[in-house]
């Protein structure tokens, strides 16, 4: 899992520092196709990446550097750009900046440093409000801003406030049965719902015990208690002097031939271009050495054959995730974010048959070439609202007079997107569009073909 985690770049350091600490791993500087073991002159393996045939994905495993490459053959004079995490509270602020005054912004900076780990606020509203020597309404206030942001619950005093705020946020898409239950049970059954006493909650609520499961499953797959950390945003800012940012893409996607109805090539990069493996010779020997010795020894051969295990794993739970992304989503890898199909990491674990923590490891940090040269978070390929956002500033660009929140909610749902006015709001400041009556006032001082005054 933990290899699982780490991109290509970084588990290549991890691997290269193993190879140095254990005598029993080697590194066979020979190109070798990763999925079938054939020898090859160059990537990537004409048998793993042959067509099936069907426009299926063509998924095969390739080496990220060339074999006898060294990184000080690479030229380090010219200056690159460094891509560092964002952080938490600079995403959040810089949704909810466009809705605080002046006077909110310090006790915005405030709430959220207060947050822990989890996201959760360590301190009361009333704490704050006296710290800050502020009116305790103008703190709920921005508190409510924060907490109703993405990822939504940051800033809740418990888990089971959290859970019932991200029940606030999916209340425009998801039926209102399911959701009076789940929030039964969270706000008067919270600690019965973590032991999984579901008869007793079903008697209490006087519901069928079904329906209380149902219920549970309903969070558990759609909630976190700890809001923190789920995936959030795009996770990355460019830093620097404005150049173009240096990233090593984990995957890389390109299509088989010019043709538009081509298969998808995705070349998963694998951390060495030569072969792992335990050093047969080493192995022999432990064998035939004296039984101090191979105690000593034989924990240092189980490491080893361990690593060599972990990165086979990791190699091919990434073709298999591969496989799936790029066969949902050709329309976004080939088009824009307008053509993202809805897709979540629990959706994704019961099709590999694996636990959705293992989905997110495999997602994080890690980034994907497309074939129009793009380098995007492989994370985006969940953003579940990039499409809609996508949509909000395609009907602002074609307006022909500034359209309100309401009016583009109605626009989205007649397009069969259904999403609340403040969802709207939220996503404009997002992309950082002006609301409507500053449009329109903008309009009235700058006259265009875009927003005809009124009359003429």
């Amino acid at each position: 899992m933990r290899f699982l985690a780490l991109p290509v770049a970084e588990l290549e350091s991890t691997l290269l520092k193993e190879i140095n600490d254990n005598p029993a791993l080697e590194l066979i500087e020979e190109l070798r196709c990763h999925g079938c073991g054939k020898r090859l002159a160059r990537g990537p393996c004409p048998n793993c990446a042959s067509p099936q045939g069907d426009n299926a994905p063509i998924v095969c495993l390739s080496p990220r550097t060339p074999p006898g490459y060294r990184a000080a053959d690479a030229d380090e004079a010219e200056p690159r750009d460094i891509i560092t995490p964002e952080r938490l509270d600079e995403y959040i602020l810089r949704q909810i900046g466009p809705a605080l005054s002046p006077a909110e912004r310090p006790i915005a900076a405030y709430l959220l440093a207060q947050l822990d780990e989890d996201g959760l606020l360590v301190e009361s509203p009333a704490e704050a409000a006296a710290f800050k020597r502020a009116p305790l309404a103008t703190v709920e206030h921005v508190l409510s801003l924060i907490q109703h942001a993405d990822p939504p619950g940051i800033g809740a005093r418990t888990p089971a406030e959290s859970l019932l705020i991200q029940l606030d946020y999916l209340a425009e898409t998801v039926s209102g049965s399911i959701l009076a239950l789940a929030r039964a049970i969270l706000q008067d059954h919270f600690e019965w719902l973590a032991k999984c006493e579901y008869a007793r909650i079903a008697r209490r609520l006087h519901m069928p015990r079904s329906a209380v499961e149902a219920a549970a499953r309903f969070i558990q797959r759609n909630l976190t208690p700890y809001p923190a950390r789920a995936f959030w945003g795009e996770r990355t800012t460019i830093g620097g002097n404005g150049g173009p940012a240096l990233i090593n893409p984990d995957v890389s996607i390109g299509l088989l031939s010019q043709t538009p109805d081509s298969p998808l090539l995705v070349e998963v990069f694998t951390p060495l271009s030569g072969w792992l493996r335990v050093n047969p010779d080493f192995k022999a020997a432990l064998a035939d050495c004296p039984e101090a010795d191979r105690e000593k020894w034989t924990p240092v051969v189980e490491r080893a054959t361990l690593i060599t295990k972990c990165v086979q794993q990791r190699n091919h739970t990434m073709r298999r995730l591969m496989g799936l992304l790029a066969g949902e989503q050709r329309g976004f890898i080939l088009g824009g974010d307008g053509d993202l199909r809805p897709l979540t990491r629990a959706r994704l674990a019961k099709v590999l048959g694996v636990h959705e923590s293992t989905i997110s490891r495999a997602v994080a940090g890690k980034f994907v070439a497309l074939p129009n040269g793009r380098i995007v978070s492989l994370a985006k390929f969940f953003d579940r609202s990039l499409s809609v956002r996508d949509r909000v500033r395609a009907l602002v660009e074609s307006e022909s007079r500034p359209l309100t929140d309401d009016e583009i909610a109605e626009a989205l749902e007649r397009e069969g997107v259904r999403v609340a006015r403040r969802t709207v709001a939220k996503y404009r400041n997002m992309l950082g569009i002006l609301p409507a009556h500053v449009r329109a006032r903008v309009a009235r001082l700058r006259p265009g073909p875009d927003y005809p005054l009124p009359g003429s």
